[in-house]
């Protein structure tokens, strides 16, 4: 713009013309390719606040200003005599040159900082997925251990009182455990394989409490191929048959549906038996119950949530999460 400017509207001879035109662009090459080459060098990691990066963004203004004008009057002054130039027709390119190395510095700086806040984010993000699949792989190893010790700790009771019925149990064990180990890997399985393995394990523990213990299931069938996170109905039951049935003489009853409202898949779990007092419910959860609260947050986070409500005779828990679109 300042040589079409100067070689079309003013009288200065073409050789100064294309002298201006040649300092301007080789000596904003050369100072803004030393000023990437000192940050470079600097190792800058552009961590900058909004206040340090203005205050550089200045600094380095008009340091370079300085330093292309000094540069174009050591070119221009060797030929002062001959085109009567002074100081002054130095100054007169203050202006458009920090203007120029102002959008400049702007462009080259704000690019690296919103690189840097890019791969942060990115950084961030793996991180925070990592601590996420750290953690539910935690969660998802209490599940397992905790099933088997409920189990054979059952099993082990009714040894001493009938043998035959303890190996039926043992049998349904097995198939539930080679179950469990299938998709002990998998953060979803879908609701048609969660009611699968929850059948076969109140199979199994109606085996032990026989005519204490009747259940139901029923499900949706649009929502069968749904996801949810493996074992969580499994965990309710258990949670249900620990605090509810085993606790009566008389057992009780156990149903299980799964159904939709309002864009939220709805699991929930019946049984016969109460709340305990308000105070006392957390200490009285269950490692199960726990364990579904911590995975639902990781995996959905603010989409998905449980509720224990006592409907007299019954303990309602329902978990809802809510469909992504």
């Amino acid at each position: 713009m300042n040589f079409m400017l100067q070689y079309f509207t003013t009288d200065l001879p073409r050789a100064v013309v294309w002298r201006n035109f040649i300092s301007i662009g080789i000596g904003g090459f050369i100072l803004t390719t030393l000023y990437r080459y000192y940050l470079k060098r600097k190792k800058i990691a552009f961590n900058l606040s909004m206040k340090s990066f203005i205050g550089n963004l200045l600094i380095a203004t008009v340091l370079l200003s300085l330093m292309w004008l000094g540069l174009m009057a050591l070119i221009f002054f060797s030929f002062a005599d001959q085109y009567r130039f002074s100081f002054r027709n130095i100054l007169h390119n203050l202006f458009p040159t920090t203007a120029i190395l102002l959008i400049w510095t702007l462009c080259y700086l704000g690019y690296h900082l919103m690189r840097k806040y890019h791969h942060q984010e990115i950084e961030k993000w793996k991180m925070e997925a990592e601590i996420k699949n750290i953690q539910l792989e935690n969660l998802k190893a209490q599940v397992n251990p905790h099933f088997i010790f409920n189990a054979l700790n059952n099993i082990r009771a009714l040894i001493l009182e009938d043998h035959q019925l303890a190996r039926q149990m043992l049998t349904k064990f097995s198939e539930v455990l080679r179950y469990a180990l299938q998709h002990a890997e998998d953060i979803e399985i879908t609701i048609a394989e969660e009611i699968g393995i929850l059948r076969q394990y109140l199979e199994l523990v109606k085996i032990q409490y026989e005519e204490r213990l009747t259940f139901s299931i029923s499900a949706d069938e649009t929502l069968l191929q749904q996801k949810i996170p493996p074992m969580v109905l499994q965990l309710l039951v258990e949670n249900a048959v620990k605090h509810g049935i085993s606790s009566s003489v008389e057992g009780g009853r156990i149903d299980v549906q799964v159904g939709m409202l309002n864009q939220e898949i709805l699991l929930t779990v019946r049984n016969t038996g109460s709340l305990k007092r308000k105070e006392e419910l957390e200490d009285n959860l269950g490692l199960g119950i726990k364990n579904i609260i911590e995975r639902l947050g990781l995996i959905y986070g603010d989409r998905a949530g449980i509720s224990i409500t006592e409907e007299s005779p019954e303990v309602v828990v329902v978990i809802n999460i809510k469909r992504s679109t």
